[in-house]
């Protein structure tokens, strides 16, 4: 490893730490290259890095690979995993000299690493996704998108323009771009303006951070992507964060968290992306579930006794309230597993929300399909029957026993050829006389019963 010093390294100091607390330095000994595909990008946490490392104290240098951070790989070991964040700073060929400061030792310690970056692979998001970073972030952006923020794209893949990088723009009096794409992430199908929003972009969008550049690979299309803005909409706090409706006795915040969320549950739903709409779904009965330290007994610190029973009254209201939300969210959950091919899912669910409402019909219709696609027609046979007598789905009822019947007599038609394929018609065997025989073969057969009989009465006389 080439490691020349620098001629100041103290004011060559860089603190890459993510928060900017000065717990990770680096200092650049040898910069990296200047050509080639990797020069001027540095890798993700989604590459697989191959580099040489030596501890300020130790004699030798090692090779180590270092695994994809996002595939819930073990750092190698004897090296902080802190390590890595100023690895993912280095270009291809550099040597640089990382500090890792932990102050939660007193005094603090000092750990000092020589590194020279070898290669690195691309960084793989997903099956025929990867992408390079041509540009990092400032530190100060150090969180990634969640679901539900809504981002801004710039850049282009494949014929699609987003607009300049933000370095490139004509105006930067601008306060925004000409062009733009601007979704809520893991929500929308389509941007701002129209245009549909590819799987393989808004998993690349999930990795970045804001003012990350980096160049894409989606399947045949190419592109640079920059993550332009990070916003949260205004009731992103109250929907994504556990937590912000821990207000206690606040029924009201969670009811509307619940709400808000169902109602993008059922947008997916009817959208035909029934794994979106389960994942609103999940989120909607979280938040009913979370109680936020809301025990109950909120209402006992009133001054008057008329107090106290109008909190609690308040209480109970907004804690049925919440009850109902999640269990139209449960209801509506069984539908989008049975569209997605879930039977067993959605009789769960079905039957959740029958414990708590047993005149639920529309949770004994879906567990009846469930039935039926789990092999217990004869069961969902009976519920459809009874069915039939609720007006408003009598007509559906009597599809679904016409349906389940009909499967029902292939099932048993099956059963019943595989049954006669299994039985064959038994030979019929001829029985002929033996022939006659002559004096000859008839003296020699007398002859060996004969010897037979004196040898089995020798026998029986020993």
């Amino acid at each position: 490893m080439a490691t020349p010093q620098a001629p100041d390294a103290s004011e060559a100091e860089e603190d890459v730490s993510p928060g900017g607390d000065g717990s990770l330095l680096k200092t650049i000994l040898k910069p990296g290259k200047e050509s080639g595909p990797q020069a001027l990008t540095t890798p993700s946490p989604l590459c697989e890095i191959t580099m040489r490392v030596r501890e300020e104290s130790a004699a030798t240098q090692t090779n180590v690979v270092w695994p994809r951070q996002h595939h819930g790989a073990e750092q190698p070991p004897g090296l902080p995993p802190q390590l890595r964040v100023g690895v993912e700073t280095m270009r291809l060929g550099e040597v640089a000299r990382i500090t890792h400061v932990d102050f939660d030792e007193t005094p603090s310690v000092r750990t000092t690493f020589d590194v020279e970056v070898l290669d690195w692979d691309e960084a793989l998001v997903m099956n025929s996704v990867t992408k390079r970073i041509v540009k990092r972030p400032p530190i100060q952006a150090w969180r990634e998108p969640r679901a539900l923020d809504r981002v801004v794209v710039r850049g282009f893949l494949g014929n699609v323009d987003y607009g300049p990088l933000s370095e490139d723009w004509p105006d930067p009096s601008l306060t925004a771009p000409p062009i733009s794409g601007s979704w809520r992430l893991d929500e929308d199908i389509q941007n701002d303006e129209g245009r549909p929003i590819s799987a393989g972009l808004e998993e690349c969008v999930k990795t970045m951070r804001v003012g990350e550049v980096c160049q894409i690979t989606i399947g045949e299309e190419q592109g640079t992507i920059e993550l332009a803005q990070l916003r949260e909409d205004p009731d992103q706090a109250l929907i994504s964060h556990r937590g912000a409706w821990a207000e206690p006795g606040d029924s009201e915040r969670r009811s509307k968290a619940v709400d808000a969320l169902g109602a993008m549950g059922n947008n997916h739903l009817k959208k035909g992306d029934f794994q979106k709409a389960i994942r609103r779904y999940d989120r909607a009965l979280e938040v009913a579930d979370d109680g936020g330290g809301d025990d109950g007994d909120n209402y006992l610190m009133e001054d008057s006794e008329d107090a106290q029973q109008a909190s609690k009254a308040a209480y109970e209201a907004g804690k049925e309230a919440v009850k109902r939300r999640s269990m139209a969210a449960r209801a509506n959950r069984a539908l989008a597993h049975l569209k997605n091919g879930d039977a067993l899912q959605a009789k769960l669910d079905c039957e959740a929300v029958l414990e708590d409402d047993p005149g639920h019909v529309k949770c004994k219709f879906r567990r009846a399909q469930a039935l039926v696609q789990l092999g217990s027609i004869e069961q969902a046979c009976d519920v459809f029957k009874a069915l039939m007598e609720v007006p408003s789905l009598q007509r559906e009822a009597r599809q679904g026993l016409v349906n389940a019947r009909k499967m029902l007599k292939a099932h048993r038609d099956a059963e019943r050829e595989l049954f006669r394929g299994k039985i064959k018609a038994v030979p019929s065997i001829s029985v002929e006389k033996p022939p006659r025989k002559n004096a000859l073969e008839r003296t020699v057969v007398a002859s060996l019963s004969s010897r037979r009989a004196v040898g089995r009465a020798a026998s029986d006389a020993y």
